[in-house]
């Protein structure tokens, strides 16, 4: 492929990965903003949610009656900001000024558990690269090279959802637990 790889086997698990850099993966580009004022873009009753240059609540910074200027299932993240800006948005959204998406090459579509992967391994590859006076910008982030699963000469993505599934499930099954020990101690202390 055209693609800049750097294959390798990982001896554990026996499973191929290859080095690929974002920009072959995806077209990164600003986001579509309606480049209002605060007061006229956000609304205490708005049902959409605003991404922004935050770091909390999924980027989301407030919500508007507008309509969306961007489709869900993306990934996004703020250039002006450190490497701690980059989520999932499940959900159609609106804009902002400086937040850049992923938007597939060749019309691609992927799952929500395939773009989580994808996140995950550019949120580990980005961690402390970037700060305020080195800026976390498209061109940057489109030369990044992260390390993905493959099969056949291809992004092994079947690998990838079952993976994020398991995490997932790993995740629920420690939240329960933790309910669990939760629900008896407040038993105990009661009698």
């Amino acid at each position: 492929t055209d693609r800049q790889t750097d294959r390798q086997t990982d001896r554990q698990t026996d499973r191929q990965t290859d080095k690929i850099r974002l920009g072959d993966i995806f077209d990164i580009r600003p986001t579509k903003s309606y480049n209002l004022t605060n007061h006229k873009l956000f609304s205490k009753n708005g049902e959409i949610p605003v991404v922004t240059n935050t770091s909390f609540n999924n980027g989301v910074g407030g919500y508007s009656k507008l309509e969306p200027t961007e489709k869900g299932n993306m990934i996004t993240y703020s250039d002006t900001t450190t490497d701690s800006g980059m989520f999932y948005q499940p959900n159609d959204y609106i804009g902002y000024s400086h937040i850049q998406g992923f938007y597939p090459k060749d019309q691609k579509v992927y799952s929500k558990n395939e773009l989580l992967y994808f996140l995950t391994c550019f949120r580990v590859t980005a961690r402390g690269r970037f700060d305020y006076g080195t800026k976390f910008n498209r061109t940057n982030a489109k030369k990044l090279t992260i390390e993905l699963p493959v099969k056949n000469e291809e992004i092994d993505t079947d690998f990838m959802k079952r993976f994020i599934s398991v995490v997932e499930k790993l995740v629920i099954k420690d939240v329960v637990l933790w309910v669990d020990k939760k629900i008896e101690a407040s038993k105990k202390v009661i009698k």
